[in-house]
């Protein structure tokens, strides 16, 4: 298996369906956009170049009953037509950051992060149990002067299915400045992991992001199957240099 030197994969499942009109959680904002997938707790769009991902809670009631109703998550169990005595589906195997792999157990995680030469512990490990992983485990070096925190997302069986690495957020003065850097150098290294991006686009304008979304601007796919997203957050009025490395699938828009 190969070990990365600051980064890893990303993946996601396209569906092509017809745009829809969405609305943020107050209804303020309305933009129109395709459906791609949904985990629950994460939403994926597309709107025009761009992927879009948003927390659910932060969508209009209207679209998250849409969702309910159209899309509703896969469930959390593996087994075959809801046997709960079939076999599970293996996990997708394959590197997602460092030595972690895509189906590690939460104690195989902590084991490797542990044993990690490329992350750092922010609390003892002592205190992992009552704080959790999430947020809790950070790259030993900058990128683009940044550090980038590990979160991390569990399937039904407690496998490991997505690992972010998110900067710390900043306000929006940082925009422009530290994140934009940080952003840049994220191209390059994830360049030299996984060659070319299948798609790219410019620095995300701080005007289009809004609370809960993740604005992708750039798609790799790798040799595992997987693929690897990077772009910006916005929660509250904190923003952040964000990669998403997921066990699901997302296809680059087609060339027209």
């Amino acid at each position: 298996m190969r070990t990365f030197l600051i980064l890893a994969t990303f993946v996601f499942s396209i569906a092509s369906l017809s745009a829809r009109d969405w609305k943020n959680a107050s209804g303020a904002k309305t933009f129109e956009a395709t459906y791609v997938s949904n985990d629950g707790k994460l939403v994926t769009l597309r709107k025009g170049g761009r992927i879009l991902t948003f927390s659910i809670e932060k969508l209009h009631a209207d679209d998250q009953a849409w969702l309910s109703a159209n899309h509703p998550p896969r469930e959390k169990t593996s087994s075959k037509n809801g046997d709960p005595k079939a076999p599970l589906k293996p996990a997708p195997k394959g590197a997602a950051f460092d030595t972690l792999e895509f189906g590690d157990t939460h104690k195989d995680v902590i084991k490797k992060l542990g044993e990690s030469q490329m992350v750092d512990a922010t609390v003892p490990e002592a205190m992992l149990a009552r704080v959790g992983l999430n947020g809790t485990f950070r790259t030993k070096q900058t990128i683009g002067g940044l550090h980038c925190h590990l979160y991390f997302d569990w399937d039904g069986n407690g496998q490991l299915k997505e690992v972010t690495l998110r900067t710390k957020a900043k306000p929006i003065t940082s925009y422009s400045g530290q994140l934009r850097t940080n952003w840049s150098e994220m191209i390059n290294l994830l360049t030299i992991l996984h060659g070319d991006s299948v798609q790219g686009a410019p620095y995300p304008n701080s005007a289009d992001l809004q609370d809960g979304l993740i604005l992708g601007s750039h798609l790799w796919h790798t040799e595992d199957g997987h693929s690897v997203l990077l772009g910006t957050g916005q929660e509250g009025a904190s923003y952040s240099v964000v990669v998403r490395i997921t066990s699901e699938r997302i296809e680059a828009n087609p060339v027209k």
